[in-house]
């Protein structure tokens, strides 16, 4: 088997295990868990100069 070919079947394997990851995400982790983790983000104030991050 050439470079090239082994390159392709690489390649074609990362996108298989990728795009299986991302579709089991999706049934796996329920969109309410999501919902309530991003209301849960802190917003990150910019500090003044001089003033020390907390």
């Amino acid at each position: 088997m050439n470079a090239g070919a082994k390159l392709a079947l690489y390649g074609a394997g990362l996108v298989v295990a990728f795009g299986a990851s991302y579709g089991l995400a999706s049934v796996i982790v329920p969109a309410s868990f999501v919902a309530d983790w991003v209301a849960s983000g802190e917003t990150h104030a910019v500090n003044e100069p001089g003033e020390h991050p907390e």
